[in-house]
């Protein structure tokens, strides 16, 4: 590889680490903006008027969707457990999407699908270097391989 395909190849990995930098960070501040502040701001109407897709009680799907929307959503903000914190989110916004299918007004369809697709991309790839993960992937190595040999 010549030198002008090395800083090319350089450029485009800094590029794409900051590209997943700012997904994290504008998913968690769109869905902490537009979706958590709402949840808190009317949290009694939201908790007596909250659906119950899984059949587990409407104060339990609240809570749950609580955790993954707001909790989750700073793990991966920060870059921490990314793949693993991405999930629920996605889960929670596909639940709004069978709700929609079966029928319920309150199932903001658009809004699903726009918090459910940052959040399945960063599941697919990652973090990116600027991130807790990153920092920490020696560490996540190590216990891995202590896993496995106990397996």
């Amino acid at each position: 590889m010549n030198s002008h395909e090395s800083r090319l190849a350089e450029w485009t990995e800094r590029t794409r680490d900051l590209g997943l930098l700012a997904l994290r960070l504008g998913a968690a501040a769109l869905i902490w903006s537009y979706h958590m502040r709402p949840k808190l701001t009317h949290f009694e109407e939201e908790l007596r008027e909250f659906p119950d897709p899984l059949g587990i009680g409407s104060p339990a799907s609240f809570a749950l969707a609580l955790l993954s929307e707001g909790l989750c959503s700073l793990l991966v903000a920060v870059g921490l457990l990314t793949r693993l914190s991405a999930l629920p989110i996605v889960f929670t916004m596909l639940m709004v999407l069978l709700m929609a299918a079966r029928g319920f007004e309150g199932a903001d369809v658009q809004s699903a699908l726009l918090y459910a697709l940052p959040y399945g991309a960063l599941a697919l790839t990652g973090p990116g270097r600027h991130s807790l993960d990153h920092r920490l992937r020696d560490r996540y190595s190590a216990l891995l391989a202590r896993f496995l040999r106990k397996a």
